[in-house]
């Protein structure tokens, strides 16, 4: 049986295009959608913006849910919230997780209110789920949460030097990566690029790039 991957998103007038760039790289078995109770009702009180937006949400939530369908999903979730509050946020997120515990997570947290997306993000970040934003020069942006405090970083000599290497290295070159000769002679670890990386040298960069990366979550 394969594995669960519930995806949460944030409901706003865009929502039907963020599903259809999300899920290009995420590949959901549920969807869930949590969107403010007065978005389904219309009110004389309304301002401007409110009037013309809610339709928009409501008719990109239907287009979702169509899509879901088409897609062949296992399940469209749409949960109301009685109000735009973080422990009704939290009370509806835990509530599906707690029927799916085995199940991964993602979190699309483009739209909504500030305090919308960052109650979700916090979700995102205690159920150790992917995060998730769509911009327009850049589809998919997965946001790295650090599982470390920066008090742990810096008793760590090690690292810290690491993490100056490669922020020196990105901002002169623009570079995504530097290659890992070029780590360990900056390092000190070897004395040029043309030396192997063996050894007791090797090794040690090993562990420390494993902790940055996999442990920590970090570059």
């Amino acid at each position: 049986m394969s594995k669960e991957t519930l995806l949460f998103f944030s409901a706003g007038a865009s929502i039907d295009k963020t599903y259809s760039i999300t899920t290009e790289e995420i590949k959901p078995t549920h969807v869930v959608i949590l969107v403010e109770e007065s978005i389904f009702h219309d009110s004389d009180n309304d301002n401007e913006f409110l009037k013309q937006e809610k339709p928009k949400i409501r008719k990109a939530i239907e287009n979702v849910r169509k899509m879901v369908e088409l897609d062949g999903r296992k399940e469209f979730i749409l949960e109301r919230l009685e109000e735009m509050d973080q422990d009704i946020i939290r009370a509806k997120v835990m509530k599906i997780r707690n029927q799916h515990k085995d199940a991964d997570f993602a979190f699309n947290v483009t739209s909504g209110t500030a305090l919308f997306s960052v109650s979700l993000m916090l979700m995102g970040i205690w159920l150790n789920g992917t995060i998730c934003i769509t911009r327009e020069n850049k589809p998919l942006v997965k946001l790295r949460v650090p599982k470390m405090s920066l008090t742990e970083i810096e008793n760590e000599p090690e690292l810290m030097a690491i993490i100056n290497v490669l922020g020196s290295y990105n901002a002169a070159s623009r570079e995504t990566w530097i290659p890992n000769k070029m780590l360990a002679r900056d390092l000190g670890l070897i004395e040029n690029i043309s030396e192997r990386i063996g050894g007791n040298a090797g090794v040690k960069l090993s562990r420390w790039m494993k902790k940055l990366t996999t442990e920590w979550n970090l570059v």
